[in-house]
């Protein structure tokens, strides 16, 4: 055994972000992914900024150590692909929509009576039950939706701003993950899989759970915010740091830990202090002369006084002080950065790939480590449908089947590219 999903068949009908990343992870883990791509290829094939003809970043960073098969779901001949792909299936991944998967005999109940055993991993916008469930999401919408672009401030001209941080696709990813995960376990002691659901609605509000909390009786301010103060701030314009004064003064527990927990101005940059413990604290007062007492007392005078000190010297010298004493802190880093970050590096999470036709990139590695079944991060993504013939092969097609199923379009037959420099780099 290598991995700990060594020995697993993970058949994904995915697309975007939420699947094909939780499919990656599972890769890394070991597992066999065979990633179920339609006739004109994943969406992110065909996105902008081509590498070579298929091929994207989008899709690089998503789909790693993976089998590429063709299929045309729609086809009246594609369900006997399909039937014998879910037969050898250990998990199904889908985030197709809710209409596209019953048409495809994608559902639960299909997949399950055909293979009882197989976990099955599905992943919606808002959920599968409530009053908006079956609607259509992305992530931009449903950070909208779940006050997440609202907790992450950024704004540009007063509206708020959807940056490339993907943060409700990543975060249900990682649910997925773990209920995938789960579910393996709980076969292994009943001999059957089961259902994992999530949504990227429930992977927004995870990431926000510091401040999903309402006290019946303690919290009552909320409701006036909710119901009078914030509508007529929206009706007024209001952009989030207004908004956000309006709450603050009305919270009877405003926060104080900000004060210590929080990104100050040096002569040269910008560094984070993360002095989240009472230890840690008193180490930041002992290095800055700073009265800790005033954190209780007069929180906004503690943190004027330390703006004002930490503003004189540069951010190296700041952190290499305060490291020294235990303090947590850091620069403030561009992403751009951690491409050829040395720690990175050394932590293996940014790895080098060879690719087919891209050639030579540079990725996240594997995140995750276990001592004795290790992850790793896999080979580059594959090449459209490059392993349509084989695999058709190995589900039992002899060739003279394969040949019908091409030559009626239900499958695709991917060509192998020749290894040929990327336009990009001529």
């Amino acid at each position: 055994m290598t991995g700990p999903f060594d020995g697993v068949t993970v058949v994904e009908f995915g697309q975007f972000v939420v699947v094909p990343f939780c499919a990656q992870l599972l890769a890394d883990g070991g597992a066999r992914v065979i990633k179920v791509e339609p006739p004109s290829g994943d969406a992110y094939r065909s996105g902008p900024a081509q590498l070579a003809p298929g091929e994207t970043r989008q899709f690089l960073i998503k789909n790693r150590g993976k089998q590429s098969i063709a299929i045309d779901l729609g086809h009246p001949r594609a369900q006997e692909v399909v039937h014998r792909l879910v037969e050898a299936a250990d998990v199904v991944l889908v985030n197709l929509s809710p209409a596209a998967v019953r048409r495809r005999g994608l559902d639960y109940d299909s997949v399950a009576a055909r293979n009882p055993r197989a976990v099955y991993g599905a992943v919606s916008a808002y959920g599968h039950v409530g009053p908006e469930a079956g609607l259509p999401g992305m992530d931009v919408v449903v950070q909208a939706r779940s006050g997440l672009m609202s907790s992450l401030a950024a704004e540009d001209d007063g509206l708020p701003h959807h940056s490339e941080v993907q943060a409700a696709d990543y975060s249900t990813a990682m649910l997925l993950f773990g209920g995938i995960a789960a579910a393996l376990y709980a076969r292994e002691r009943t001999g059957t899989g089961q259902k994992v659901e999530t949504s990227l609605l429930g992977g927004a509000l995870a990431m926000q759970n510091n401040s999903l909390a309402h006290v019946y009786g303690a919290d009552d301010w909320r409701r006036e915010f909710v119901e009078e103060r914030l509508p007529r701030l929206r009706k007024d314009s209001a952009g989030h740091a207004e908004i956000e004064q309006v709450r603050r003064a009305m919270r009877p527990d405003a926060p104080t830990h900000t004060a210590h927990y929080r990104t100050f101005r040096t002569a040269d940059g910008v560094i984070a202090v993360g002095a989240g413990s009472p230890s840690a604290r008193r180490r930041l007062a002992e290095v800055t002369g700073v009265d800790e007492t005033l954190v209780q007392t007069d929180p906004e005078a503690f943190r004027a006084r330390l703006a004002a000190l930490l503003v004189t010297r540069g951010s190296a010298e700041w952190v290499e002080e305060l490291r020294a004493r235990e303090v947590p802190v850091a620069q403030v880093r561009h992403l751009e950065e951690m491409l050829f970050d040395p720690h990175l590096e050394a932590e293996g999470l940014v790895s080098d790939y060879e690719h087919e036709t891209v050639g030579r990139y540079r990725g996240l590695g594997s995140p995750l480590r276990m001592s004795a079944t290790p992850f790793a991060a896999g080979a580059a993504s594959p090449p459209f449908a490059g392993h349509t013939t084989d695999l058709l092969a190995e589900l039992g097609f002899d060739a003279a089947e394969t040949a019908a199923l091409c030559d009626c379009g239900a499958v695709v037959p991917g060509a192998r590219p020749t290894t040929t420099t990327p336009a990009w780099r001529t």
